[in-house]
Order: C-alpha cells, then sequence, then structure tokens
C-alpha cells in the first residue's frame, strides 16, 4: 500500500509542476507576443500578494495543501472511503 500511495502522490505533485511550468510559459509567451517584454511577468508578480491578510491567507492554502499529503507520504495509507459505499 505504501508504494501505491506515494506513486499517486508523486503522479499529483508531477502534473501540478507540469501545468504549473506550462501556464508561466503561456504567460511569459503571451506578454512577448503583445510587446509587454518579458520583463512584465516580474513587475505584476510585486502586486500579486501585496497586503499581509493575502500572503497568510496564499501560505494556510498551500499548507492545506502539503500537510495532508505529507502525513499519507510518511504512513504510506490514505483514508477509506466506505462511506461512499
Amino acid at each position: 500500500m505504501k508504494k501505491r500511495t506515494r506513486k499517486l502522490l508523486l503522479r499529483k505533485y508531477t502534473a501540478i509542476l507540469l501545468l504549473s511550468v506550462l501556464s508561466q510559459l503561456y504567460l511569459y509567451l503571451n506578454d512577448w507576443l503583445f510587446g509587454y517584454g518579458l520583463n512584465n511577468i516580474g513587475y505584476i508578480l510585486n502586486y500579486l500578494l501585496y497586503t499581509a491578510s493575502e500572503k497568510l491567507a496564499a501560505s494556510v492554502m498551500l499548507l492545506c495543501l502539503i500537510i495532508p499529503d505529507a502525513i499519507y507520504w510518511i504512513r504510506g495509507t490514505q483514508p477509506g472511503r466506505g462511506a461512499e459505499k
């Protein structure tokens, strides 16, 4: 069960990483095509998480994504799906 759980988690984070890289490439390509230059993304990122509350909310959401998966990785099991049956 440990191998299967860890394999699923690796596939999940591989897919997330691939989609994030493709999204970044899409943003850079569109900025380049419309003439904003490749430095425009860096300029926009300065205003993405501007206040402390936005930074805190983003951090909490990121932790809610990572912490359960870290627990599943260490234990090697995921919760059962008995309630769905």
